[in-house]
């Protein structure tokens, strides 16, 4: 009886384990994208996301002016995490009036960049799971002006999943 037990034990202890937010994007590279030191992460644990049907946790870095989120929303298999990834879901996470939305190429499966006058993030579609960084909140420079470093930050978060 023990046994079954210990194997059972044994494969879940080695069985690959999604990396969660506070993983993808540390501390340092959210300073930098943030421009001043940001506080620890906090995370969110994981909860069912009413709007996807996926499993969403989050990484919140403080900055004096504004914070970076890493959101991580993982799925049961790639086909349901590329139907929910639209633009639709994209513009509906934004705060304020959208200023572009686009969807652009050469990162993951599907990748989106928008920004509002308040904020900007970068999704990643990769496999069965998306992932987006965000700054906002009291920016120092202009939130168009983020692209190309959230942009790289996605890159390096969605390289780790």
């Amino acid at each position: 009886m023990l046994l079954p037990v210990a194997l059972s034990l044994v494969m879940l202890s080695s069985a690959p384990s999604l990396a969660g937010p506070c993983d993808l994007l540390d501390r340092a590279a959210a300073g930098t994208l943030a421009g001043a030191p940001v506080s620890p992460g906090i995370s969110q644990p994981p909860e069912p996301d009413d709007e996807t049907n996926g499993i969403l946790s989050y990484c919140m870095y403080r900055a004096p002016k504004g914070a970076v989120i890493v959101s991580l929303v993982a799925f049961a298999n790639a086909g349901d995490a590329k139907k929910a990834t639209t633009k639709e879901l994209v513009a509906g996470r934004l705060e304020g009036d959208q200023k572009e939305l686009k969807e652009e190429t050469g990162l993951g499966d599907k990748a989106f960049w928008a920004y509002t006058e308040e904020g900007a993030q970068y999704v990643v579609l990769k496999g069965a799971n998306v992932v987006a960084v965000s700054i906002g909140g009291g920016l120092p420079k202009p939130p168009a002006s983020y692209h190309d470093a959230l942009r790289t930050a996605a890159a390096s978060a969605s390289g780790k999943l």
